[in-house]
C-alpha cells in the first residue's frame, strides 16, 4: 500500500472518529412537559421543615480538581478539596452546582472538548458518592477554550504528548470547576 493511500485512510478514520465524538457527546435538550390540568383545591397547611436550612453565605463556595494529561480519573490528592466542598453543601440552600471541565490545548478541538466533559462527569460522580444529588449538578465543557496559564507556556516547543516540558507547564489548564449557584 502506498504511504498516500495509507495517510488518506489515516485521515478518513480520524475525521470518522471525531464525528462518532461529537455525536456522542452532543449536547441533548430535554423535552418539556406535558401539560395537564389540574383542578384547585384550597392548600394544605405547609409543615416546619425538621432542621433549619442555613442561609446562603455572602461568600461563593467553589472548589478545583487537577487531572492528569490525558485523564478522567479524579486524582487521590485532588479527592479532599472535592470531599470539603461536599461536606460544605450540607444544610445549605442552593439551585444546582456547575461542574464545568476544562483541557490543555494538547490535541484537536473535538477531542478536548470530549475530554473536558468525561472529566466534568467523573466529577459529578464523585460528589454523588459523597451524598450530593447528581440531578441537580449540571455538567458544562470548555474543552482548551478557557486556559489558566497564559502567555506562561508560549513557544515551549511541539505542542504534542511527547514534550514533558509543555505538558507539566499546562497541568493547571486540565480541571474541573465546581461551583455552588444559590438560590434566587
Amino acid at each position: 500500500m502506498k504511504p498516500s493511500t495509507r495517510w488518506t485512510i489515516a485521515v478518513v478514520a480520524v475525521i470518522v472518529i471525531a464525528i462518532l465524538l461529537l455525536l456522542l457527546f452532543r449536547r441533548s435538550e430535554p423535552e418539556a412537559p406535558a401539560k395537564s390540568v389540574v383542578a384547585t383545591q384550597p392548600a394544605a397547611p405547609k409543615a416546619e421543615p425538621a432542621a433549619p436550612v442555613k442561609p446562603m453565605a455572602a461568600e461563593p463556595l467553589s472548589a478545583t480538581a487537577y487531572f492528569g494529561y490525558n485523564r478522567t480519573e479524579v486524582r487521590p490528592g485532588e479527592a479532599p478539596k472535592l470531599d470539603d466542598f461536599a461536606a460544605k453543601l450540607k444544610d445549605r440552600a442552593y439551585d444546582r452546582i456547575d461542574a464545568i471541565g476544562h483541557t490543555d490545548r494538547i490535541g484537536s478541538d473535538s477531542y478536548n472538548l470530549a475530554l473536558s466533559r468525561r472529566r466534568a462527569e467523573a466529577v459529578r460522580a464523585y460528589l454523588a458518592g459523597k451524598g450530593v444529588d447528581a440531578g441537580r449538578v449540571r455538567i458544562d465543557a470548555k474543552g482548551e477554550a478557557e486556559p489558566v496559564t497564559g502567555e506562561a507556556c508560549k513557544n515551549m516547543g511541539p505542542e504534542n504528548h511527547r514534550n514533558r516540558k509543555l505538558i507539566s507547564c499546562l497541568q493547571r489548564d486540565r480541571r474541573v470547576e465546581v461551583k455552588l449557584v444559590a438560590r434566587s
